[in-house]
């Protein structure tokens, strides 16, 4: 007889006057102990996913058919999500969302994150292990009048595990191809009538893909230690209070990088031990208090990034033709007040917050390189340049979204967001050499700027019948503007801010009797001073740049089927066209028609899972990328043609254990999840690995 199994509760579609498109996710209440929400395993149906047209909201068992134990992995869960990255634990990440992207490294997000209400900071602060996960809501589109975090392509809403009614226990265990280990324990439970616990831990280390032909060793090894722990009180029935903490402790070897020209991509002939080493950590408060109106939440987090070093080889090889080693960090503090309205009290339900962020990134980077002969350059001169940064951000944001029944099958959303933004540089650059030639000074960078911007959002939402919703919305938001650390060149120092005007129109459809559901949806954006980060033409200089004009047009689809119990089906693609309209390259050359980088052309995830009666459950999935191309030319040489990734796993459970075997990447296929033009280098996707895993749970 199976053991009892328990739905896991995840974002839902709700009723009409709130539903669709614009329907807000409800809290998370202040009953903590509620041991439905706990449960590791749960039957599939088609509540598992629930579909919508722009949120895609995904349990942990879903999570565990995809594989996915880093945020990276989230990537295509989503129609049009995409992570671009050379696996350096986020790092350089790039997330991208119908047609808009961050910049490498000084820009903001254009998909943001949120963690049990805490926001994320810059892209490469991202935290980068999946630990203690209930539930992931994937929202497309602008979300700047919904959280005080603006992101102006989507949002990404992470619910960690909330503790029971008992206390409850989990380890789980993975061992795997190159020498793949993963342990990660859980624990949560009250600990009197008004306090409760949450606690998990994961370690987490392979060896590396890449092997070193000159040293005999990997050089991409993977080592990282991560804890979570959440305290809750409720002194009444209409007060809570959480104290949460998580850390992050890497460990790694070198960026995965090889040449582009090399036979074998996994394989380098590197003179220098690449390392990445880098801590996280944050702190939150959070309290939550209800009123006769509604719901009343306040989170106070301070986050703490520290990267020291990234080493990475610049030419992949025997000669000392360069290296870059960089050190960095950022400090994040936010404060955040958010209302949400009782929707049985009016027609109306709104959303109101205020907003304040406070960062201050410091870097340091070093770059040497031969520079080649000639004129004054005699033989075997070597170029270092040292440069040292502080940038800071501060943003304040008032922002309100409402859902307004207009009658028994109209929905009015409406929603406005008002912030100023602020930032400063301070910059300097130290430039030497092997000779001791003495060298033009480079003036420092000693700047400010601030700037006030406003967002909107209108949409309907028309219920057509019991199964069909039809949806329209418009929005436009902003990304601010800022400065680059890289640069003393009053030409690119600053750039502006980035303004998006977003149009959708879908469906939602639904059938309960065939246990399907679905939605398709088509967009439309217009970027002014799109936001693309670049070198500098003839100097080591790496810069945020404003393209004029580019535009983004997409379709995307999902489809969920539970045909009969223990079955499940789900299907997810998105396409983009996002282009340049009116840009032109680093050497002035006009690149206008010519594809935005770091943009995959589509999106497909689809996956199916069986559970049998007698305790036996396996699972296929199937990942897909469109070409994606790395330059502002869209030069061949420069770019990942289409490729898709298959997965499988196959398993037994019982009452207090399960074990599966799985495998990744069954068909071996070959193709890069990062190319860098500058040093003609890519990051190889992983490759085929095999697993065991055991999960262990009373």
């Amino acid at each position: 007889m199976l053991p009892k199994r328990l739905t896991i509760t995840v974002s839902s579609i709700l009723t009409a006057g709130s539903c669709g498109l614009f329907s807000q996710e409800s809290s998370d209440g202040m009953n903590t102990v509620d041991l439905d929400h706990f449960e590791i395993f749960s039957e599939f149906s088609i509540n598992d996913l629930n579909v919508d047209l722009s949120r895609s909201a995904l349990n942990e068992n879903l999570l565990g058919i995809y594989g996915a134990t880093q945020l990276q992995d989230l990537a295509g869960l989503a129609p049009n999500l995409s992570s671009i990255n050379s696996d350096t634990r986020g790092f350089g990440d790039i997330l991208s969302m119908r047609g808009s992207a961050n910049s490498l490294f000084f820009g903001s997000p254009s998909v943001g994150l949120y963690v049990d209400g805490v926001p994320g900071g810059s892209v490469f602060t991202y935290p980068s292990e999946l630990v203690n996960i209930s539930s992931v809501s994937i929202l497309s589109g602008p979300q700047s009048t919904l959280f005080g975090r603006s992101a102006s392509a989507g949002m990404i809403d992470i619910k960690t595990r909330r503790p029971g009614a008992e206390s409850r226990q989990a380890l789980q265990l993975e061992y795997g191809s190159y020498e793949s280990i993963i342990i990660r324990g859980l624990s949560d439970g009250p600990i009197s009538d008004t306090a409760a616990y949450s606690a998990s831990i994961g370690y987490n280390a392979r060896d590396g893909y890449i092997d070193n032909v000159v040293s005999g060793k990997t050089v991409d090894d993977r080592e990282s230690l991560s804890g979570r722990l959440n305290f809750f009180l409720n002194p009444s029935d209409d007060l809570e209070l959480r104290f949460g903490i998580f850390a992050e402790s890497i460990n790694d070897g070198a960026t995965r990088l090889s040449s582009l020209f090399s036979p074998d991509p996994f394989e380098v002939s590197s003179n220098v031990e690449g390392i990445t080493e880098l801590d996280r950590m944050q702190l939150n408060f959070q309290l939550t208090k209800d009123f006769d109106q509604g719901e009343l939440t306040a989170t106070t987090s301070f986050q703490d990034w520290e990267l020291d070093p990234n080493l990475t080889d610049l030419d992949l090889s025997l000669f000392d033709f360069g290296f870059s080693k960089v050190s960095q960090d950022e400090e994040l503090i936010t404060q955040e007040f958010r209302f949400v309205s009782d929707s049985n009290l009016s027609s109306t339900r709104w959303t109101a917050g205020l907003f304040f962020l406070s960062s201050e990134t410091n870097g340091d980077a070093t770059r040497q390189f031969p520079v080649p002969a000639g004129g004054f350059i005699p033989p075997g001169f070597v170029q270092t340049e040292q440069t040292i940064f502080e940038i800071e951000r501060q943003n304040i944001a008032a922002y309100i979204n409402a859902d307004t029944i207009l009658s028994d099958k109209i929905v009015l959303n409406t929603g406005l967001r008002f912030e100023e933004n602020q930032s400063s540089i301070v910059r300097t650059k130290i430039s030497t050499n092997n000779f001791n030639f003495p060298g033009p000074p480079e003036p420092g960078v000693d700047e400010s700027q601030s700037e006030t911007k406003a967002d909107g959002t209108v949409g309907l939402t028309i219920d057509a019948s019991d199964s069909v919703d039809f949806i329209v919305r418009s929005s436009i938001s902003h990304k601010p503007e800022g400065y680059s650390g890289f640069t003393s060149n009053p030409v690119f120092t600053r750039f502006n801010s980035e303004k998006l005007w977003s149009n959708e129109l879908g469906i939602n459809f639904r059938s309960e009797e065939n246990q399907l559901s679905g939605s398709l949806v088509v967009f439309s954006n217009d970027t002014d001073d799109y936001q693309y980060e670049r070198t500098v033409p003839f100097s080591t200089d790496f810069v945020v740049i404003n393209a004029e004009e580019v535009s983004s047009e997409g379709i995307e689809g999902k489809l969920v089927f539970n045909p009969r119990q223990g079955l499940f089906f789900d299907f997810q693609a998105g396409y983009t066209d996002a282009q340049f309209d009116k840009h032109r390259d680093s050497l002035g050359a006009d690149v206008s028609g010519n594809s935005v980088p770091f943009i995959p052309e589509y999106t497909i995830r689809t996956g199916v899972r069986f559970e049998l009666e007698n305790g036996f459950y396996g699972s296929s999935s199937y990942t897909a990328y469109g070409k994606t191309y790395y330059d502002e030319q869209n030069q061949a040489g420069f770019a990942q043609s289409s490729f898709g990734i298959w997965d499988a796993q196959l398993g037994y459970r019982s009452e207090n254990f399960a074990v599966s075997v799985f495998g990744r990447n069954l068909a071996e296929e070959d193709y890069y999840q990062f190319i860098n033009p500058e040093i003609q280098a890519g990051s190889p996707g992983a490759p085929q690995r095999f697993g065991l895993r055991l999960d262990l749970f009373y």
